[in-house]
């Protein structure tokens, strides 16, 4: 029985988090404004394409929502840490849907911050 009720919570938490991580959950014109108040823009340009000593390409084609999560709480390389205090998973499947909606082949003409 206790290994049976185990299963259950275990399987309802997954269910749960599975939902709050649906690819098409997150708001891009929010994920755009949070790209870009909490500096995310500063290592991985404005539309996520990194490079050079900056950090890597986020764009198109962003990451699943669960590995954007897992580097945000432990980075891996140079990458500041991100707690649920400072940014939420809801914020950050905001960014993500933000992220998916750059298309691929950008070039500097169509980057607005280039063409002043």
């Amino acid at each position: 029985m206790k290994t049976t009720t185990t299963l259950l919570i275990a399987a309802a938490t997954f269910a749960f988090t599975g939902a709050a991580f649906a690819a098409d959950s997150g708001n891009a014109e929010n994920g755009k404004a949070l790209y870009m108040r909490d500096g995310c823009y500063e290592c991985h340009t404005t539309v996520g394409m990194g490079g050079g000593n900056a950090g890597p390409k986020l764009a198109p084609n962003p990451l699943p929502i669960e590995g954007i999560v897992a580097e945000l709480r432990h980075p891996r390389q140079n990458m500041p840490q991100y707690s649920e205090k400072v940014i939420s998973d809801a914020e950050i499947a905001d960014i993500r849907a933000y992220l998916a909606t750059i298309p691929d082949g950008l070039h500097a003409k169509d980057i607005p911050m280039l063409n002043h």
